[in-house]
């Protein structure tokens, strides 16, 4: 059925990472299946879709439009959206193409194909486990780790009462924009009228212009105000679409070592950050996480001890949506056992959460092209980071 990933004993839906460059410009592009799960991509041709992932070099973007209107122009034939050979052989179309146009394009990985990222609810514990609180961002502002935060798309029923307790612990908070359609809105909030004035016309300037290029100063200039690393700022200007699907594709390395649990943003109740790593072994990041939770453990020990019992394990997003927390044996290196495995969130379920996935546990799984893949091969997570490094 068409938006549903299908998965047989031979085949897994795979994708392609390439790098496509021309002179001092690059970009990281995805060369993936469009007729599974409802993926909007640049361009789809022959039920293949391309999409940039991330930006690299110095040269001028706009130089490398070009690959878009040579893959539409290619003859693909083949019903086979999903399969590792039909990939390559679009991908040597695509090249062949591309090099009478002094473009070079290179493959740099294979991975399970996996659905879009599902949207995860503002408010804690809407959809699933958030072990995050609520009022973390007011936290680091009143431990100084952060000069101004912003709470993003907070749903109408949230608005005014976030912004009556935003004030009453002291702070002052801007609208930045006008309540969309959904009545949800996205908030300011710093101590200093200074530093939120200065941030407001960043984030509206933003708004307006997106991810253009000419803005790239702008953002930058935000990250800085919002407290995020120099690197990490530097990092996110070059992705090329900020959404978590894109940012996931774009950062989240090959899960073949282990990452501190203070990094972890792929779980958004379980993050404790409010930006996406550089990295996750991001030294900068890690140090102000821990900060953070610092700051919380003074007020809630009891909660931190939960945070630490489901963040320093194998986190996952499977084929259909699901955000699950996984202890597994040992290292990925082999197949390893699942001992336990917590439902974070489910994407279509409602139902009471945490709760324990018993069909998964016990069953032993192995790391293929940076997916997680059960041994009798129906179940598998594509979006894997695993957090069981140093703490």
């Amino acid at each position: 059925m068409r938006g549903e990933v299908s998965v047989t004993q031979s085949n897994l839906p795979r994708q392609l990472f390439v790098v496509v460059e021309r002179g001092n410009a690059g970009m990281r592009m995805r060369l993936a299946p469009a007729d599974l799960g409802g993926e909007r991509f640049a361009v789809v041709n022959g039920k293949i879709g391309i999409a940039a992932i991330e930006y690299i070099g110095h040269g001028n973007r706009s130089s490398l439009t070009e690959a878009y209107h040579v893959f539409r122009k290619l003859d693909l034939q083949g019903e086979d959206s999903t399969g590792r050979d039909r990939l390559l052989q679009v991908f040597s179309q695509w090249q062949e193409a591309l090099a009478r146009s002094g473009i070079a394009i290179s493959v740099e990985r294979e991975a399970l194909y996996g659905s879009p990222l599902p949207r995860h609810a503002w408010a804690a514990g809407a959809d699933g486990v958030s072990l995050r609180p609520w009022d973390i961002e007011l936290t680091a502002l009143q431990a100084r780790l952060r000069r101004v935060v912003k709470l993003d798309q907070v749903p109408a029923q949230f608005v005014n009462a976030l912004v009556e307790r935003t004030e009453q612990r002291g702070f002052m908070v801007e609208l930045v924009t006008a309540q969309r359609g959904d009545g949800s809105a996205t908030l300011l909030v710093s101590p200093d009228s200074r530093t939120l004035a200065e941030a407001a016309a960043l984030e509206r300037q933003l708004l307006v212009h997106g991810s253009d290029q000419s803005v790239d100063g702008a953002s930058a200039q935000l990250g800085e105000l919002l407290g995020y690393p120099p690197c990490c700022i530097e990092r996110f200007g070059h992705v090329a679409e900020h959404n978590d699907t894109t940012l996931a594709w774009a950062l989240l390395p090959e899960p073949t070592t282990s990452a501190s649990p203070l990094s972890q943003w792929l779980q958004p109740g379980l993050a404790l950050l409010s930006h996406s790593p550089c990295a996750l072994s991001c030294a900068a990041s890690i140090a102000l996480a821990q900060r953070l939770l610092d700051a919380v453990d003074g007020a809630d020990p009891g909660g931190t001890a939960r945070w630490r019992a489901l963040a320093t394990r194998v986190q996952v997003v499977d084929r259909d949506g699901n955000r699950l927390a996984l202890a597994l044996d040992e290292s990925l290196d082999s197949p390893q056992r699942i001992l336990a495995a917590d439902l974070l969130s489910a994407k279509d379920s409602p139902a009471p959460l945490p709760q324990r996935t018993s069909d998964l546990v016990g069953q032993r799984v192995v790391l293929e092209n940076s997916g997680l893949v059960a041994e009798d091969r129906e179940w598998y997570a594509p979006y894997v980071a695993d957090h069981r490094g140093q703490r």
